[in-house]
């Protein structure tokens, strides 16, 4: 079996110190692919720097909505540079998306809009942040050319999962399947298609079952896995095939 992480901050300071080995930990636990999305202008140059010293990572770049203020009009042409300069191993735009619990909609609407536009330009997937924002997005979404995706930590029922997948993108299970109280989540992963299936840890957000937030590592993606397998019909050496080709089509990471 061969596993992905298919969103992970690696780039946090959080793992300055500990990056090196939980790498090789990745490795020898059949982790090989990892992609790190970015949060704000300032960490790109870290974020590509990190994955050009590393066969197992892929770089996203994107403007996430949680740091709405730190965001200026000028990162979107900078965004729109980067992608160009570096268009043979930025594999997505993200993360990108829109927060209710953030304020002023209106220029969240403005960046994420923006940062769709451009993905759509370079024909780039697209990693999505949202909540408490589904239908919002999905009316957002419907306005641009959209080159696949990924709803990163997905957290909703049944129907809003079926209209994320009805336009194509695919769905980020991440460490929410592992927490028995998520009933709705769990119900609607269970029967999502498989082939609108990834893994992901949102390292060192989003903790499984028993663990604090903050304390996650894409190590993580092997719990959730685990936590799938239970919810699934598939045979897990058929899930693991099926997770490791939809996040290689995601990303454009063919072998």
């Amino acid at each position: 079996m061969r596993f992905a992480d298919t969103h992970c901050h690696l780039d946090f300071t959080q793992f300055d110190q500990t990056r090196k080995e939980l790498l090789v930990s990745c490795k020898a636990s059949a982790i090989d692919l990892i992609v790190v999305p970015a949060t704000m202008r300032r960490g790109w140059a870290k974020i590509i720097e990190l994955c050009q010293d590393s066969p197992q990572l892929r770089p996203a770049l994107g403007l996430h909505p949680y740091f709405l203020a730190k965001h200026k009009e000028e990162h979107l042409d900078e965004l729109d540079r980067q992608i160009t300069r570096y268009a043979t191993s930025i594999v997505a735009v993200g993360e990108l998306g829109l927060d209710a619990t953030i304020d002023d909609i209106a220029r969240q609407l403005f960046f994420f809009e923006s940062q769709l536009f451009i993905a759509s330009k370079h024909r780039l997937p697209v990693i999505l942040h949202s909540r408490k924002t589904h239908s919002q997005l999905v009316k957002s979404l419907k306005k641009y050319s959209l080159f696949g995706g990924v709803v990163h930590a997905f957290s909703g029922s049944k129907q809003e999962l079926e209209s994320f997948v009805a336009l194509g993108l695919k769905i980020g299970v991440g460490g929410v399947i592992t927490w028995p109280n998520s009933i709705k989540t769990r119900k609607a992963i269970q029967g999502a298609p498989l082939e609108s299936l990834v893994l992901e840890t949102d390292s060192p957000d989003m903790p499984v079952v028993g663990e604090a937030r903050g304390q996650s590592t894409p190590l993580n993606v092997l719990r959730v896995f685990e936590s799938l397998c239970a919810l699934r019909q598939e045979a897990p050496e058929e899930l693991s095939v099926a997770l490791w080709n939809n996040s290689l089509a995601l990303y454009g990471c063919g072998e």
